[in-house]
């Protein structure tokens, strides 16, 4: 993906669309989670979630692409009475066809490419690839965005944790789980270890987390923040965004310092400024 292929919705955007063949698309949005059928593809689709036309809103956001065909309890009439044109020939840019349990009702299958947008509108495409599964004494932080935005410092690895938070004959536990590893750096072997340049809020308090549950036996979580606030600092991301349930997940590998500073450019310099 170059940098040429970041879009914005703009009135020479939708000249250029072809009224005539106007594709339905098809997204799991996570924030807030929602259904969303669109004539907007995945590139412009973020650029308008995240600024929307006249970029008088910002925001980030973070949205599957679907494959309709897998998708099952769909409302197809709704669909196609909703999802046309404006009387002008726009493009319908978004309805809303669920906001409840829509990740759990999601087919895995039905899954596309994962798209992480700025909140100015910058959008960058991640597709799913094998997690190298490796065994390790290190902890591991992980950030949750669905079901639940639960914050949590683990000893198990991303696929071990999907397995242990979706077992749903536990009381506590999730039919499907979507979350990404954040960076612990030095942490991840020595709670003790300086933070440095770890952007995390309340290190104390994420340190204390850390030496709990390295030093309780058999504790494999601990909790370090309740609630997330706020948008996820993409600079915090260590490999990747998980979502699965039981044996069965997707990791979608998030690219390299270096392929961020070459390939990726415009949306990481997006990423790592505040602009609003």
């Amino acid at each position: 993906m170059r940098d040429d292929y970041y879009q914005s919705i703009t009135s020479s955007t939708i000249e250029n669309l072809n009224f005539n063949e106007m594709k339905k698309y098809y997204y799991l949005v996570l924030t807030p989670e929602s259904l969303i059928v669109s004539h907007l593809a995945p590139f412009e689709f973020g650029s308008y979630l995240s600024v929307g036309t006249k970029k008088r809103i910002h925001g980030q956001n973070i949205f599957f692409e679907l494959n309709p065909e897998k998708l099952k309890d769909i409302p197809a009439d709704y669909i196609e009475s909703k999802v046309i044109p404006y009387p002008n020939g726009e493009p319908k840019r978004s309805v809303y066809c669920s906001i409840y349990r829509v990740l759990e009702k999601t087919p895995l299958a039905a899954l596309k490419n994962l798209y992480l947008v700025t909140d100015d509108g910058k959008v960058l495409e991640l597709f799913s690839s094998e997690f190298m599964e490796t065994e390790t004494e290190e902890m591991h932080l992980y950030q949750q965005f669905n079901p639940i935005t639960t914050r949590v410092a683990s000893k198990l690895l991303p696929n071990d944790y999907i397995q242990f938070l979706t077992d749903t004959r536990k009381p506590v536990s999730t039919p499907k789980l979507f979350f990404a590893e954040l960076l612990l750096n030095e942490l991840a072997n020595n709670p003790n270890a300086p933070l440095y340049n770890l952007p995390y809020p309340n290190p104390d308090h994420l340190r204390d987390c850390l030496i709990a549950l390295n030093v309780t036996k058999g504790k494999l979580t601990k909790t370090v923040l309740r609630f997330m606030q706020g948008d996820i600092n993409f600079r915090t991301i260590k490999n990747g965004f998980f979502i699965g349930k039981k044996e069965r997940y997707l990791f979608y590998r998030f690219p390299s310092v270096e392929e961020l500073e070459s390939k990726y450019y415009s949306w990481w310099r997006s990423a790592l400024t505040q602009h609003f």
